[in-house]
C-alpha cells in the first residue's frame, strides 16, 4: 500500500511534550546570630571604656605633631656653601675642645701657677740631690704680676727658709735654685763659720741655720749686711767650701728674678716630699 492512500487515522499521533518542571526553592530559616565574644579580662587592669565627650573635643583640638612628609615641597634646604660651613663649624669646634683649649690650660698652669724643674748640681746638698725633679709654685710671681697691671707696688718676696727658683741677675738666662735666709730690713751677719739673722720678731739674732743645717755645719765667707728693700739674701745648703755660688759672692737677689718657690720633691718616687 502506498503512503498517498493512508487516511488520517491512519496517521501517528505526534506525542504531546510534559511540561517542565520548575524545582521549588528552598528555604531556610535564619542562622542565629553568633553571640559577641567577651574582651578577655586581666586581673588588675581596668576595662577599656570609650573616650567622653570632653575627651574627644580635647583629642580634636590638639594638633597633630608635624612628620617629614607634611613638610611642604617649596621648604628651603640648606645650600652647598650652607653645607660647607657647618661642617668647618663641627671641625672648628672638634679643634678648639681637643686641641687649643687643653693647650691653653697647660700652658696658663705652665707659664702662671706651676712649673717643673731638675736639679743640677749639689749646692743644696743634703736637701736635694742631683737630677731631682721639683714643682715650683708660680701663684706669688704671677699674684705680683696682675697687681704691677693694676699699677700696685707689689713685689714677690719669699718667706725665710723657702727653697726658691730664679733668673741668675748676673745671666738670666741661667736659672738657680736657693734657700732663702733673709728678707727686705733683716741684718745678716756670718762670723766664725756661724750665721747670725737679727729680725724684728728676734732683736737679739738665732741662726736660722739650726731648722735645716746639721749641726756643727761651718759657713765660709765673712758677711754683715741689712738686706735692702725689695731683696732677699740666698745660700745654698751646702755651706762645704766652694759647694754653693749664692748671695755671699754675687750679692743680694731682687726680688724681680724670682719665679718661684719649690713646693713638691716629686721624683725619685722614694724620696717624694713636700717642702
Amino acid at each position: 500500500m502506498n503512503d498517498e492512500n493512508k487516511t488520517p487515522s491512519d496517521q501517528p499521533t505526534p506525542a504531546t511534550p510534559t511540561p517542565a518542571v520548575t524545582p521549588v526553592d528552598t528555604v531556610r530559616p535564619p542562622a542565629a546570630a553568633a553571640a559577641p565574644t567577651p574582651d578577655p579580662v586581666i586581673p588588675g587592669v581596668p576595662p577599656a571604656t570609650a573616650p567622653t565627650n570632653e575627651e574627644l573635643a580635647a583629642m580634636l583640638a590638639t594638633p597633630p605633631r608635624p612628620t617629614a612628609d607634611d613638610e611642604p615641597e617649596n621648604a628651603p634646604r640648606p645650600s652647598a656653601l650652607q653645607k660647607v660651613s657647618s661642617g668647618f663649624m663641627s671641625v672648628l669646634g672638634s679643634v678648639f675642645s681637643w686641641i687649643i683649649f687643653p693647650l691653653a690650660v697647660v700652658l696658663i698652669l705652665h707659664f702662671f701657677i706651676f712649673q717643673a724643674y731638675h736639679v743640677i748640681g749639689t749646692s743644696m746638698n743634703p736637701t736635694l740631690q742631683q737630677t731631682d725633679y721639683l714643682i715650683v709654685s708660680k701663684v706669688g710671681y704671677t699674684e705680683a704680676l696682675v697687681g704691677r697691671l693694676f699699677h700696685k707696688d707689689s713685689l714677690y718676696l719669699p718667706s725665710r727658709g723657702q727653697i726658691i727658683v730664679f733668673h741668675y741677675p748676673k745671666d738670666p738666662t741661667e736659672v738657680f735654685v736657693k734657700r732663702v735666709i733673709a728678707e727686705p730690713g733683716d741684718h745678716l751677719v756670718i762670723k766664725s763659720g756661724t750665721v747670725t739673722l737679727y729680725t724684728k720678731d728676734h732683736p737679739n739674732g738665732y741662726n736660722p741655720d739650726a731648722a735645716y743645717e746639721p749641726a756643727g755645719t761651718t759657713t765660709l765667707i765673712d758677711t754683715d749686711e741689712i738686706i735692702q728693700p725689695g731683696n732677699v739674701f740666698v745660700m745654698g745648703d751646702n755651706r762645704t767650701p766652694g759647694g754653693s755660688y749664692d748671695s755671699r759672692d754675687w750679692g743680694e737677689l731682687p726680688s724681680s728674678y724670682i719665679i718661684g718657690n719649690a713646693v713638691l720633691r716629686l721624683l725619685p718616687l722614694d724620696s717624694v716630699k713636700i717642702l
